[in-house]
């Protein structure tokens, strides 16, 4: 498992997936898309405890909502 805590106001660099993931917030809230060039308004908000099912192969960003800190995990599964 990863864990990532150094989330910023904007667009992470990308993860490509080598295999399929879950990707969970584990502590504030997160933004997080498959989008090549995503506007500052795209992707999903997920808050604490919420996760998603990422494919293999697709490329993953995330950014923090607001000014709290925040930390998200993902895991092959």
């Amino acid at each position: 498992m990863a864990i990532i805590d150094s989330i910023e106001n904007t667009w992470s660099s990308p993860v490509v997936l080598a295999t399929d993931e879950i990707w969970q917030t584990r502590f504030g809230s997160v933004f997080l898309t498959t989008s090549a060039s995503p506007s500052a308004n795209d992707g999903i908000s997920l808050t604490e405890g919420q996760a998603v099912h990422v494919r293999a192969g697709l490329s993953v960003r995330v950014r923090k909502e607001g000014g709290t800190a925040a930390r998200i995990a993902h895991e092959a599964v």
